[in-house]
């Protein structure tokens, strides 16, 4: 039944967000696994309000007044931040989560706001006693978290959910370097419009990480509408590669979605190093 309820959710909150982005019943089957802006409040006044990462009228400096849903856009524990790396405070309360993933088939969604790969079977993010699960990931360019006040040229989003109200997004950081594989396999394929690509091969979910898994915890939000206060970011400490090429390329079909660093407000940013 959690799981039914949880299903119906993100497809209510799938039309609330993303009407402007699903042209047609092509689309039913991404509403399951939408991106930050489905994972919300499940308010559905929005329905017909298109919103961009671009400065402008419907840029994020304006998202809190497109519509009552897109309120807590202009709330005090939103995100993305930048990291201060001095005033970080390391916690002996925080542990190295386990990452109980597989493997899953290939659905690249290009959505209008990113590019989104689906996840599909039980791969699940273990912090503590909790269990939350993959629901997809997705890329942001430039990178959304700063780190000193410095941008990476990518950014990579692993969105888990343990509730409506209890979402945990891996953040990982890309610099320049050698190939990525996961980039080398499927750049060439990913949809440089709105539109999807599906294979029957499966993705090694777990090479998507950097074998250092110590990270940077702070409680915050989505980090596009409804920019619902929902979330535990985990951004690893240690960023992954892809090669100057790749970056570009990538770059261009994401088109700078990404939102500027908010305000850390009374918030304060942990360390975990194991």
């Amino acid at each position: 039944m959690k799981k039914i309820l949880l299903n119906s959710f993100l497809v209510i909150v799938f039309a609330a967000a993303m009407v402007s982005c699903n042209p047609s019943a092509q689309s039913d089957k991404t509403t399951k696994k939408e991106n930050h802006e489905q994972l919300a409040d499940g308010k559905n006044d929005c329905d017909h309000v298109h919103w961009s990462h671009h400065s402008g009228e419907e840029g994020p400096e304006h998202w809190k007044d497109l519509c009552s849903g897109f309120n807590a856009c202009g709330g005090q524990a939103q995100s993305p931040i930048d990291i201060i790396t001095t005033e970080t405070k390391a916690d002996t309360s925080l542990s190295a989560f386990e990452l109980k993933y597989s493997t899953t088939p290939v659905e690249i969604i290009n959505n209008g706001h990113t590019v989104q790969f689906n996840t599909f079977g039980n791969n699940i993010l273990m912090i503590g006693k909790k269990e939350y699960k993959l629901m997809q990931f997705h890329y942001h360019a430039l990178s959304e978290h700063t780190v000193n006040g410095n941008h990476y040229p990518l950014e990579l989003h692993l969105v888990h959910t343990y509730s409506d109200s209890d979402l945990a997004v891996l953040g990982i950081l890309f610099e320049e370097g050698e190939a990525n594989e996961l980039f080398t396999e499927y750049l060439a394929k990913l949809p440089v419009e709105k539109g999807r690509f599906e294979s029957k091969e499966m993705i090694e979910l777990r090479k998507l990480f950097p074998a250092d898994l110590d990270y940077y915890h702070y409680k915050g939000s989505l980090t596009t509408p409804p920019c619902s206060e929902v979330v535990s970011w985990y951004v690893l400490r240690s960023p992954v590669k892809a090669s100057k090429e790749q970056i570009a390329q990538f770059s261009k079909i994401l088109h700078d979605n990404y939102r500027p660093v908010m305000p850390l407000n009374d918030r304060k940013v942990l360390s975990f190093e194991d």
